[in-house]
């Protein structure tokens, strides 16, 4: 029963692999209540999930997915977990367009905010995106365009179960995690931003478990869910096989000044996408377009088109600084909108 999973976590004791996937199986089955289901979160969330636990998880999630068919190969997803309280603008759904612009194909998963003023869907629908299409329009978007953008609740049915609870808590749960690594096109390249390096690591184990090929997960020192201009990131490596250390890394190293925390802050879809917009037309603050190149360049880097962080660094610098970048956008939009019709 369900109340004995709950009374196994209230003591802190680890579920195994089974008892894992049947209590998310029996929530996106929709066979529990809201309060249960807020309970459970709540519950893992005191207790501190295993990666034994997280891996089961993931598994039911993208068995109950709707899955995208598209050519997957040299593409990348780029995300964070949320839940950073930041409060900077949309830094990775800018970089998917710079790392666009630089002839990658990007299959970007995401939502909209749940604990921010501003989510990846809502700043692509105030950039002139529709972000809200469905599975065979998405198909068509990327095959068009080399760029996707899938709004999890259309691919992860099942969250409709969940969301209500994540909702009332408005605290990060395991979901946060769960989000990037349940990209519904199954991309073998990501890079994923964490909340804290135990989580960066637990991610890297978890991709390892499943078939990604190469992943960056990071953490920022500063907190940031992404590569960070204000401080050292920690950076865990997944490539043939996984480093249990980070790396740290430090932005001076590739010739960026470190930032003041308060440059990179956003606020509504509209500040937000003004930024963006901004930095494609080269109007925008040096820390703007900054934090933004460099997420962009280990993006490139992770799906081995640049061999190393420094090439990849100057074909992100070229993608904005020619126009690519804001062509990808703008592409993006128009041919989105079409497809909507």
């Amino acid at each position: 029963m369900f109340t004995d999973i709950l009374e196994k976590i209230s003591i802190r004791e680890e579920l195994s692999s089974e008892e894992a996937s049947s209590a998310l199986q029996k929530i996106v089955d929709g066979e529990v209540s809201n309060e249960e289901v807020a309970a459970f979160l709540f519950g893992m969330r005191i207790k501190g999930e295993s990666v034994s636990e997280l891996t089961a998880f993931v598994k039911v999630m993208r068995n109950a997915a709707t899955l995208v068919d598209v050519d997957t190969k040299g593409a990348v997803d780029l995300c964070g977990t949320g839940g950073d309280k930041s409060g900077t603008f949309n830094i990775s759904t800018a970089a998917m367009f710079v790392v666009a612009g630089a002839g990658i194909p990007v299959l970007k998963h995401g939502n909209k905010s749940v604990s921010s003023k501003s989510g990846s869907y809502d700043v692509l629908e105030t950039l002139g995106v529709v972000p809200n299409l469905q599975k065979k329009e998405v198909e068509k978007l990327f095959n068009e365009t080399g760029m996707a953008f899938m709004f999890a609740p259309n691919f992860h049915p099942a969250m409709k179960y969940v969301m209500p609870a994540r909702r009332a808590l408005k605290v990060r749960t395991f979901f946060n995690m769960l989000g990037p690594l349940l990209n519904p096109a199954q991309v073998r390249h990501q890079v994923v931003g964490a909340f804290s390096k135990e989580a960066a690591k637990n991610m890297v184990q978890i991709l390892a478990n499943l078939d990604t090929e190469t992943a960056f997960t990071l953490s920022a020192h500063d907190g940031l869910d992404e590569v960070s201009t204000t401080s050292n990131t920690e950076i865990f490596e997944l490539k043939s096989n996984i480093s249990g250390n980070s790396t740290s890394f430090d932005p001076r190293s590739l010739g960026y000044k470190l930032a003041d925390s308060s440059k990179l802050l956003g606020g509504d879809a509209a500040v937000n996408a003004g930024i963006i917009q901004d930095i494609f037309q080269r109007k925008s603050t040096r820390a703007q377009r900054d934090i933004v190149e460099l997420n962009a360049a280990f993006a490139i880097h992770v799906t081995g088109v640049a061999d190393s962080i420094e090439n990849a660094k100057e074909m992100a610098a070229e993608s904005i600084d020619s126009g690519s970048a804001a062509e990808k956008l703008k592409l993006f939009a128009t041919t989105s909108k079409k497809l909507a019709k």
